[in-house]
């Protein structure tokens, strides 16, 4: 892996970075009066970081990190684009400036659609888990109003995980299998990312909670490929930093 992503990345971020009077300094770095940033691509962890630190009175500092994302071959142009944001969203936080999203511009967020015969993608995944949780959906205008993209596992972490959680442990039989019919549908047919989507979301559902666990499995029934892959990866989901971050909150 290669740093020919990192261009991509910076230029996703350079607008908020220009809004706030940080300047590329020749050496890697942006720094503006009180702050200097960095991104960076970690080959041996696989890993962009942003990597951030306060300008003294002498102009001194010391780089340190504070936000990664992982980042392998299989990703591409359009992934590092939702790694800027991501990183973009971060140094916001840093400094204390929050986001503006008007009314108006989630108002104009299209929601997810579908077609028959369309392939069964992660636009086909969201709009069936938006139509069995409608209150989802202006979540969802909000989400990418703010983004100005989906960054599903976000979205899903933050907005759907905790409403699988609930439907299994509420255990209401109709709710439960309602929602398990659209997932092991969307399991079996979906392409590579929404399988692995699902699989990710039911997994953090689950994890640390094993009367939730147990019901999902119940709900799974005889099929056993999706319950392998579930408790395969929840100890993957509770280890890796970047992955419970974006799953559990």
């Amino acid at each position: 892996m290669d740093n020919r992503y990192l261009d991509n990345v910076i230029n996703e971020m350079k607008p908020f970075l220009d809004e706030n009077g940080f300047k590329a300094d020749g050496e890697g770095c942006f720094k503006n009066d009180k702050k200097a940033v960095a991104v960076e691509y970690d080959e041996a962890r696989q890993m962009y970081l942003l990597k951030t630190a306060d300008i003294d009175e002498d102009g001194n500092f010391e780089l340190g990190e504070a936000s990664d994302w992982l980042f392998d071959d299989s990703q591409n142009a359009k992934d590092a684009e939702a790694v800027g944001i991501d990183f973009t969203g971060t140094l916001r936080a840093e400094l204390g400036i929050k986001h503006k999203r008007s009314a108006t511009a989630s108002n104009a967020v299209d929601l997810p659609t579908a077609s028959k015969g369309d392939a069964y993608t992660i636009t086909v995944f969201t709009k069936k888990m938006l139509d069995i949780f409608p209150s989802l959906k202006d979540d969802y205008k909000d989400h990418v109003a703010v983004y100005g993209n989906f960054l599903y596992l976000n979205f899903f972490g933050e907005k759907l995980v905790p409403q699988i959680k609930d439907v299994l442990l509420e255990n209401n039989k109709k709710s439960v299998k309602k929602l398990f019919d659209a997932l092991q549908n969307g399991y079996l047919q979906g392409d590579k990312d929404t399988a692995n989507a699902i699989v990710a979301v039911v997994s953090a559902a689950c994890a640390g909670d094993e009367r939730a666990k147990t019901n999902a499995f119940a709900a799974l029934g005889e099929n056993q490929h999706f319950i392998d892959s579930v408790t395969q990866f929840i100890p993957v989901v509770l280890s890796n930093k970047k992955l419970s971050a974006a799953l559990i909150k």
